[in-house]
């Protein structure tokens, strides 16, 4: 009986994770990127997209673990319903960690990748478990990039 409410509760995790991601969670690459979401910035400065960058993932709840000359990684962690679908018994957590990559095309136009990893912790270890999203939340992570590139134009 413990076990079939078990398996019952999971699998009603895991459907309410597939059916809410799509929607709830940060899309689509661009024509010739193999990104999980991309968007192309025009006509604006390179410190213009970061922060815009920053901002956007800020707001949605992500922290930032490490930036570089180009681009940043993001972090956050994910409920229950994350580590039934992607995590073990043995971790501490799941989190989603937006990997973003910024092409500088020329003539202020910059190219914006996003490829996101749902990775499972141990501690401070990154456990060997590590997942690249290719479907669920697309739509999310597309509205996020057009809301980063509406305000890196200034528009």
């Amino acid at each position: 009986m413990i076990k079939t409410l078990l398996t019952c509760s999971m699998l009603a995790a895991a459907s309410l994770l597939t059916f809410t991601s799509c929607a709830s969670s940060v899309g689509l690459g661009g024509a010739g990127s193999s990104a999980f979401a991309s968007t192309t910035i025009t006509n604006t400065s390179r410190a213009r997209v970061d922060a815009a960058i920053l901002q956007g993932f800020r707001e949605e709840g992500f922290s930032l673990i490490n930036q570089s000359a180009h681009g940043f990684n993001f972090q956050k962690w994910g409920g229950t319903s994350a580590q039934v679908v992607y995590g073990s018994w043995f971790s501490d957590g799941v989190a989603a960690e937006p990997q973003i990559q910024v092409v500088d095309i020329g003539g202020g136009n910059y190219t914006v990748l996003c490829d996101v990893y749902m990775r499972e912790h141990n501690g401070s270890e990154l456990m060997d478990a590590n997942y690249k999203l290719l479907a669920n939340g697309k739509l999310a992570y597309n509205s996020l990039l057009r809301k980063i590139k509406k305000q890196a134009e200034g528009k």
